[in-house]
This record gives structure tokens, sequence and C-alpha cells, in this order.
């Protein structure tokens, strides 16, 4: 079977394809979800404590049975790296984010976290995470396919334009002026508030999906991160709505049955499974990598609020999309180049180290007469 570039496409590759495809269906899905709950007045902080503290318990059992043998022990390092996790990657990120969807779109909610392959491919270039030769192809079309994937993401938030249907003939006389409409008609759903707190949530996600790379060197226990960082992550979003709210208050923390349903599925799918699923794909994969895949939830997210929240589509969404879709493709091409070339490097040396030690053998044998 063959896959990007004509190399050869394994079982697993399959497995990581089909896996961070669903996981930006399902993310998608459960953003619409939130969006409808937090239209209706809802604390974003409690959607936070409750889906963590139900993916964590979930998770829990499975990490402890499967992962008896993965596990390391818990020192003080390791310790600080999952409670830094837990507050940036769990607590900081996911609140900053429900901040931004409540103030913004699901559309808007889903494209900003497209912005993070650029920030990621940056720093994992600046830590040696990332080889980048300028003068490769491979590198080319990684930084060109990045930069698509960026404006395309920027297009579909910020140049909403005229809605799709103003691009058939009409007999409206404002039909025809497409270019200022392009310019300014759309944008003022979205506030800078929102933008601040969805631009601060996508730092702090590519800084912690860094660090969730290099934590699952010393703790390669996939499962057991999560549901140690989502309950971490529980305990610490529930600390702050105590601090908040200056004790407890039953009614901060009561949900109707939508709200139940809506923190079960992000709890079990988007904590839980989803969690756990992305960070085998960053073992497996890396970060960079792992991140080139969420344009698909952007595209999700602008249908789905089309068909059930009745937003409207914009001819910004349009060429947003096609950016995002070509640039997603140049940087897979590239970074999918970069697997063939190392796997063909290691093999090769393993060649030479075979035949070296053959040879020394050979010597070392005594001469028959």
């Amino acid at each position: 079977m063959y896959g990007l570039g004509g190399s050869v496409f394994g079982l697993e590759d399959l497995a990581i394809y089909a896996t961070l495809v669903g996981s930006q269906i399902s993310i998608a899905v459960i953003s619409v979800l939130l969006g409808n709950q937090l239209a209706k007045g809802s604390n974003p902080l409690i959607f936070v404590a409750y889906t963590n503290a139900f993916g964590g318990l979930v998770l829990s059992p499975f990490a402890f049975f499967l992962e008896k043998n993965k596990r390391t022990k818990l020192n003080f390092s390791l310790l600080g790296r999952l409670i830094v996790l837990s507050l940036g990657g769990v607590c900081a990120f996911q609140t900053l984010l429900l901040m931004g969807l409540k103030e913004t779109s699901p559309s808007f909610f889903s494209a900003m976290p497209n912005l993070s392959p650029a920030i990621i491919f940056v720093m994992a270039w600046a830590f040696g995470m990332e080889k980048v030769d300028i003068k490769s192809a491979n590198s080319q079309f990684k930084i060109v396919g990045t930069v698509l994937c960026v404006g395309g993401a920027m297009a579909m938030s910020f140049l909403h334009g005229p809605a799709l249907s103003q691009l058939w003939p009409s007999s409206d006389p404002h039909s025809e002026n497409i270019i200022p409409n392009f310019l300014h008609e759309g944008n003022s759903d979205q506030t800078v508030t929102g933008c601040i707190y969805l631009l601060t949530a996508v730092t702090i996600m590519s800084s912690a999906m860094i660090i969730q790379a290099e934590t699952l060197k010393r703790f390669p226990a996939p499962l057991s991160m999560s549901a140690l960082t989502a309950l971490l992550g529980s305990f610490e979003t529930a600390a702050l709505i105590m601090f908040l709210d200056k004790g407890v208050a039953a009614s901060s923390w009561s949900l109707d049955w939508t709200g139940v349903v809506t923190v079960m599925s992000g709890g079990i799918i988007g904590n839980a499974m989803l969690a756990t699923l992305l960070l085998w794909c960053v073992q497996k994969r890396g970060p960079v990598f792992v991140s080139t895949f969420n344009p698909i939830s952007t595209v999700c997210s602008a249908i789905l609020s089309s068909f059930i929240l009745g937003e409207t589509l914009h001819l910004g969404s349009a060429i947003g999309v096609m950016l995002i879709i070509g640039g997603l493709y140049l940087v897979l091409w590239g970074k999918r180049k970069d697997i063939i070339i190392s796997e063909k490097t290691f093999s090769d040396e393993e060649e030479q180290l075979n035949t070296s030690q053959k040879t020394t053998t050979d010597i070392k044998k005594p001469l028959l007469c």
C-alpha cells in the first residue's frame, strides 16, 4: 500500500491517519455542543472541571491495568512536569479556549488552533526537535505548507466576506459589490476579547505539546499521563472556581440534561479517548505532524455550525478551506519525506555496522592450514 509521495504505507500509518482525522471530526462535534451550552450562559470553568474529572476517572482503570510495565517511578522532576502540563495544557488552555468560544463562535473557535503548527514548528526548531534545512525541498514544503495553513485559518477567521448565497445571480443591487463586503462583512461577531483568549490558549497548547513529547520519553505511558493530567487539571480548575466564588455555590455547579450529555461526551470522547490517542500519535510522529491535522476540525465545525446553529458560510471561509487543505498536504508530504529519509539513513547505518562487525569477526578467526 502506498501513501504520500509513493512511499510504503503500512497498517500503523493507516491507524495514525485514521486516528487523527477521526479525532478532529470528534473535536468539531464537541465544539458545537459546547458552543450551544455556553450560549445559554453556562460557566466555562464548570465544563473544564467536570469533563476532566469524568475523563480521568474513565481512563484510570485502563491505565492501571494496561500500563503496569510501562510506567516509570514518579520522581519530583516528573511530577513537576505533570503538574505543569495539567496547569497549562488542561486548566489554562481549556478554560481560555472555552472563554474564547463563548465570546465568538464554533467556527472561529476551531480555526484559531490552526495557528499551532507555526508556533510548534518554530518551538520545535528552536529546541532541536525538528530539523530544518532551508536548501532542502522537504523543509521548504513544510514551511510553505505551514504558512498556507495559517493564512487559511486567518482567512476563515477575519475575512468572512459575503455569504456564499450572495455570489449567485440575484436581483439585490448590493450583491455585485463583492470586494467591499469581503473586507468588512461578518467581522463584528469576532470580538477582541475572544481573540485574545483564543490566541493565548493556542500559545499555551503549543508549549504543552512540546513538553508532552519530551515527557513521554521519560514516562512512556500515554494512558496514565492522560489520566493524571486530567484529574490534576480538574482539581486545579475546581479550586479556581471556589476561589472566584469565595466558597462552594451549588448554583454554579448545576447542569441541565443537555449539559450532562455534553459533559459526558467531552469527558469520554474528548478528555479520555482523544487525549490518549493524540498522545500516542505525538509519540509516534511528533508534535508538528499531529498539529497539521487541526484544520480538519475547522472545516467540520464550519459545516456543522451552518446546519445545526444556523451560521452562514462566507466566501472567506471557502478560500480559507482551500488554503488549509493545500497547506496540510504540503506539510504532510514534507514530513513524510523526512521520515523516509530518516528510516533509510538508520537502515544504511545498521547495515554498515553489521558488515563491520562481520568483517572484524572474520579477521579474528584462525587461518586453517
